[in-house]
């Protein structure tokens, strides 16, 4: 399906005279503001960073790289680019999820055809997930076969995932259980990656190795997680057994991601959800899927929680897109009727520096 030419030819022209232009042509499949800098991003000056930030369309959003402000516009024209959209949440944040939601939205409905992928969902469960689009069964014997109900927080699933699975099946969109089931993950810890290349074939495809070392700074971050921020030793050996596992959910996913890319008409695009640890930075997904599909497009994005007027220093070059969400979503009962919570549930002050508006 993806020998068809590419729908957008007369872009594919602006971007050779680009690199004409440029002295040495240095034209990226990674970044659309790079490539098609005067058409995709906006002018300089022209974004105004709202006063008030509400998602999931009227967020603070920074090209990662140099920190222009970009809108949801401008967010917008790279997903339109892209053919891989990833979009890193922290599992916990309502806030990511809802501009996930809102990105998938869109791109479902501007591309038929087009599927989502999650890393919540493992391999083995995609006969579930098929017999659940397909209306065979409902929507809670799906959470319970896929014992999914508190995947990111007790009971956040209904809020945070099913509204996506659900807007595929009514487009009649493809849902891809991305991950590799946990068994094989742990296997991966303790036994290696050698042991699993050996087993039977329908094992096989439950999962897949990695294909590239991903970048040095990838295992830093890890050995850094690992050590909680360096305030305590970590065993160098244990890090290498934990990564093995962490760089099989990249390999899988990224696998999955791409399988579904190949099969999808040339016009449509994969959309993948998943924690960010795993796509920042270039790290083992993305790494991943290039060594997969060295021509895809592929467009990251990542939430991050809090206001702010301008790329936080810290948050530099996570992404081709950096969103910054306002406080969690409160969970404050009488919030409707105008009370304010007690004080430990509500958000730091310069998170939530108005009360005015819904999270």
């Amino acid at each position: 399906m993806r020998n068809a030419p590419h729908r957008f030819a007369g872009c594919a022209a602006r971007a050779s005279a680009a690199c004409a232009l440029a002295t040495a042509c240095a034209c990226s499949t990674r970044d659309p503001y790079d490539d098609l800098l005067w058409y995709y991003r906006p002018e300089p000056g022209s974004v105004i960073i709202p006063r008030e930030q509400h998602g999931p369309r009227s967020l603070a959003m920074f090209h990662g790289t140099d920190g222009a402000p970009i809108d949801w516009n401008g967010l917008w024209n790279g997903v339109r680019w892209a053919d891989i959209v990833i979009v890193g949440e922290q599992h916990d944040d309502a806030n990511a999820h809802e501009v996930q939601q809102a990105i998938w939205s869109e791109t479902i409905a501007a591309w038929p055809g087009s599927a989502v992928s999650l890393e919540m969902l493992e391999r083995d469960e995609q006969p579930t997930v098929d017999a659940y689009l397909a209306g065979e069964i409902d929507a809670a014997t799906f959470v319970e076969r896929t014992d999914s109900r508190d995947w990111a927080s007790k009971g956040t699933w209904d809020d945070f995932y099913q509204p996506v699975i659900d807007e595929a099946k009514a487009a009649k969109a493809a849902v891809i259980a991305a991950n590799a089931p946990r068994e094989y993950v742990r296997r991966a810890r303790t036994e290696g990656y050698e042991v699993l290349e050996a087993l039977p074939a329908d094992e096989r495809a439950l999962f897949a190795i990695p294909a590239k070392d991903p970048p040095a700074s990838y295992r830093d971050r890890f050995r850094d997680f690992m050590s909680g921020g360096g305030e305590r030793e970590v065993d160098e050996a244990r890090v290498d057994e934990v990564l093995r596992s962490q760089r099989m959910w990249d390999a899988t996913m990224a696998d999955s991601i791409v399988r579904a890319y190949e099969r999808l008409p040339s016009h449509a695009k994969v959309v993948h959800l998943v924690g960010q640890f795993h796509s920042e930075y270039d790290g083992g997904l993305v790494s991943e899927i290039q060594a997969r599909a060295p021509g895809a497009k592929v467009l990251t994005v990542t939430v991050q929680k809090g206001m702010a007027r301008a790329l936080r220093e810290e948050d530099r070059g996570k992404a081709d897109v950096v969103v910054y969400g306002v406080a969690p979503r409160l969970r404050w009962t009488g919030f409707q009727a105008g009370l304010k919570p007690p004080a430990e549930e509500r958000p730091a002050e310069e998170e939530a520096p108005a009360w005015g508006f819904a999270y």
